[in-house]
């Protein structure tokens, strides 16, 4: 038998512990988080990929899930600080 999978916010704060201390001045440095409004930190944005991209949430659903943890954003705007990524 296979056990539970665990809720995202604890898979997610699993995850971090595994990045380097230095995760968010890299996220500056390499231009990946340039600007914070309602995605506050480097953090908040992985969060956001992780959804959308590791999750497979849809981008409206993504926004709502964001929307209960942080603070109200829309599928564009989500969509909007992705396609940055593309440069």
């Amino acid at each position: 038998m296979m056990p539970a999978p665990k809720p995202a916010a604890v898979a997610f704060e699993e995850f971090l512990k595994e990045l380097p201390a230095d995760d968010a001045e890299q996220a500056r440095e390499f231009k990946a988080f340039t600007r914070s409004r309602k995605v506050r930190t480097p953090a908040d944005l992985l969060q956001l990929v992780m959804l959308y991209c590791g999750l497979d949430q849809a981008l409206r659903t993504t926004a709502g899930s964001f929307t209960l943890w942080q603070e109200r954003l829309t599928d564009t705007a989500i969509r909007q600080r992705l396609m940055a990524f593309r440069g």
